[in-house]
């Protein structure tokens, strides 16, 4: 039966059309009528969107039919596997969310001013306000007087040391949400503050209240009341997360190395921040060019250009418009393309192994390469300073540069192969050599920093960029069974990856003692059987 549509025309041809390629008799070739798409396998006519974009079609092989699954009909549904986009990329950080942030810090920072100065101001009002016209009695300060006036300036030194140490550094990440913790301390130490402000006005400044000893009790009382504050906040924004409550699986996506973390209790976003600080420590570097090297060199190998094909149906006995896929040939299509990996698992195998071989070989010869440079060059003094006789004097760089020429061709082929070309330039690499042969290092320790799974930085990383994609509000708390996801923005370092978290809470351990058994006899038993 013919696939071709009976409202088509015919092409004007004298050639025969034989199963879907023409055939000329002048040449014995068949030249196939039908495109096929450059990123899946062969097939018969379908819909493509490449296709239609402009760009060349390549002839299909042999082996279409293993790929084409017809099911009924000249309806064609074109059905691919490819990855779908679930969430869009953030944007960048806009100019209303830096105002927010330079509002917040410029309030706190006005807040802990205010907190600082309140109680040595109340203390020198009565001194000071009779200068400005409002009248207030006579000063009276005894020793408790004084006592207390000592007593309140220890205070305020420990409370500037307090706020400098908690809170007068640089915040670790900018948060999507509130955070709930820090905005209620900073509206209570608001509330303190008016509430002794306004207490103070009052029935100390409008009554002209003459005992300076109880205006002074009163200002070290606010003072108290500050410092118990900031023991609060430390308790809920620093002692509460060191107590262990929850393990986080990390799995990061597309290598699937996995690390657990033991995270104590707190908002989605501070584990979030938790768990990028722990990926910044503990894990290895990813490298995305390596990684996209190895997977386009499994697909050749195994025949499958892009990682999916297309996949095409045919509707033979019914003439409507376009059909949806069903979920019954949703499933068959995803079992024939999983037929089709598997059966490449040889190949895959094979290109594992060869690529291992492969950066060992190179690794070796350029451990052999370099420890052979390190010891051709020598110092030109020996241990007690005096001079060897070498004839040859350098100083560091132009041994640096020497060893470098000998060791580049094997460097240059082993960074190739693992893809780390670009993280390693010259120049640096020959000032890595020249302070190692400056403090005198073996030329094993030179080569850590080209075997090392973290890949060292060029620059100065300011700002590393992360959305958080999770199903509860990122301000709630972690709870048992919380699944969250991390994605990387960033253009370069960690470029695509994904950190997979799943949240376990930690179990109470019912821990009884077990008294030991009283019976230490024991008994051999001997059949006739026994190889004794």
């Amino acid at each position: 039966m013919s696939y071709l549509d009976g409202s088509r025309k015919l092409p004007k041809d004298t050639r025969s059309c034989v199963g879907g390629f023409r055939y000329e008799g002048h040449k014995k070739q068949l030249r196939p009528r039908y495109a096929q798409s450059e990123i899946g396998e062969p097939f018969i006519p379908k819909f493509s969107a490449i296709a239609s974009e402009g760009q060349k079609i390549a002839p299909p092989n042999e082996d279409w039919a293993d790929n084409t699954t017809v099911l009924t009909g000249m309806t064609t549904d074109s059905y691919t596997m490819e990855e779908k986009v679930l969430y869009a990329p953030p944007m960048s950080r806009v100019v209303g969310r830096k105002c927010s942030r330079f509002v917040w810090l410029l309030a706190s920072t006005l807040l802990c001013i205010i907190s600082v100065v309140s109680a040595p101001i109340m203390s020198s009002l009565p001194i000071i306000a009779p200068q400005f016209g409002f009248s207030m009695p006579a000063i009276q300060c005894d020793v408790d007087c004084e006592g207390l006036l000592f007593l309140m300036a220890i205070k305020t030194i420990f409370l500037v040391i307090a706020i400098g140490v908690l809170y007068w550094r640089k915040a670790m990440a900018d948060m999507p949400r509130l955070y709930f913790v820090r905005a209620a301390l900073t509206f209570l130490v608001m509330f303190i503050l008016f509430a002794f402000w306004l207490f103070y006005i009052v029935r100390i400044m409008f009554e002209r209240y003459d005992n300076y000893k109880y205006i002074v009790s009163y200002s070290t009382s606010l003072l108290d009341a500050l410092l118990w504050t900031h023991y609060l906040s430390v308790v809920l924004l620093e002692l509460r997360r060191l107590r262990s409550q929850f393990i986080v699986t990390i799995v990061r996506d597309p290598d699937g190395e996995l690390h657990t973390l033991n995270i104590g209790a707190g908002s989605i976003q501070e584990a979030a921040t938790e768990i990028l600080r722990f990926y910044t420590t503990r894990f290895s570097s990813f490298n995305i060019h390596l990684d996209n090297a190895r997977q386009t060199a499994v697909a050749k190998q195994s025949g499958m250009q892009g990682g999916t094909a297309g996949f095409k149906m045919y509707n033979i006995e019914q003439f409507g418009g376009q059909e949806t896929v069903s979920e019954v040939n949703t499933r068959a299509l995803m079992e024939a393309a999983a037929r089709r990996r598997i059966g490449g698992y040889n190949e895959v195998m094979q290109e594992e192994l060869d690529f291992e071989k492969r950066v060992k070989k190179r690794k070796y010869r350029l451990m052999a390469a370099t420890e052979d440079a390190f010891a051709h060059v020598q110092n030109s003094a020996d241990g007690n300073g005096q001079k060897t006789g070498m004839n040859n004097q350098m100083d560091s760089l132009t041994a640096a540069q020497n060893v470098f020429t000998w060791i580049v061709r094997p460097l240059t082929k082993y960074l190739k192969t693992t893809r780390l070309q670009s993280r390693h330039p010259s120049a640096e690499v020959t000032r890595h050599i020249e302070r190692c042969l400056t403090l005198k290092l073996s030329h094993r320790t030179f080569l850590q920093r080209f075997f090392s799974d973290r890949i060292p930085h060029r620059e100065t990383i300011t700002e590393s960029k992360w959305s958080v994609i999770c199903d509860e509000s990122v301000s709630s708390g972690v709870q048992h069974g919380t699944y969250l996801v991390l994605k990387s923005h960033n253009s370069d370092v960690d470029y695509g990856v994904q950190l997979v978290c799943t949240i376990s809470s930690i179990p109470f351990f019912n821990l009884t003692e077990q008294a030991k058994s009283g019976s230490e006899k024991f008994s051999l038993k001997i059949s006739n059987e026994s190889a004794v």
